[in-house]
């Protein structure tokens, strides 16, 4: 009998993240974003086609992360079961343990959609939930230090957030800090678009499972 195992188990990766001194206007529009801050293509290592482009970078302020999904239609959000539309999933470690296979207090799930949020539902919004049998559950953040924005035009839909240094337990915004990182990008029209770990892994409640990213550059 023979086993098949996802690439992104056999050749596991460190991405390296670059600093960026002028914080990010989360404002939707990507502008600001340059391929220096492209993150590599690592769907090709889960075996799921790619139609997202990803962009992360980091400062003493916090984390900063952008996506830009191609597409004609207007986005379908659904706030009840986020995995039916346009959504991004993020799991994230920030002490980066990767030696048990069991959320701690470090590991953290974010829900983020381009729209649902506002008296008028179209802006964007952004929550945590939990995660399944963790040691320790992480404290849940206040959403209103979170910060997010969307914007779509005839080329796709567009997502920036940002997490503010103190808003997530563990979080050390210095140059050689490592976190463990995964995300799944939705979209009804093109599918699933993993990054960081794959379809067959138990990402959602195994953190061992989520790749590594390193922050480096900085001042001086």
């Amino acid at each position: 009998m023979s086993h098949e195992f996802p690439a992104a188990v056999l050749f596991p990766t460190i991405v390296r993240v670059g600093y960026v001194e002028r914080t990010p206007r989360v404002d939707g529009s990507l502008g600001e974003w340059g391929d220096d801050h492209l993150l590599p293509p690592l769907h090709e290592l889960a075996d799921s086609e790619g139609f997202a482009r990803l962009w992360m970078a980091w400062n003493e302020g916090g984390l900063y992360l952008a996506l830009h999904v191609p597409g004609e239609r207007p986005v379908v959000v659904n706030r009840q079961h986020p995995a039916a539309g346009d959504s991004l999933e993020l799991f994230l470690d920030t002490r980066a343990g990767q030696t048990g296979h069991r959320p701690t207090q470090f590991c953290h799930h974010f829900w983020a959609l381009p729209a649902g949020g506002g008296p008028d539902r179209r802006e964007a919004i952004i929550w945590q939930t939990r995660l399944p049998r963790a040691l320790r559950r992480a404290p849940l953040v206040d959403e209103g230090e979170l910060r997010i924005a969307a914007g779509q035009d005839e080329e796709g839909w567009a997502l920036e957030v940002g997490f503010p240094a103190e808003s997530l337990l563990g979080l050390e915004t210095r140059a050689g800090a490592r976190l463990a990182l995964a995300m799944v990008i939705r979209d009804p029209e093109h599918g699933l678009h993993y990054w960081g770990t794959a379809r067959d892994l138990p990402h959602g409640r195994d953190p061992s499972t989520w790749g590594l990213v390193e922050l480096v550059g900085g001042p001086g």
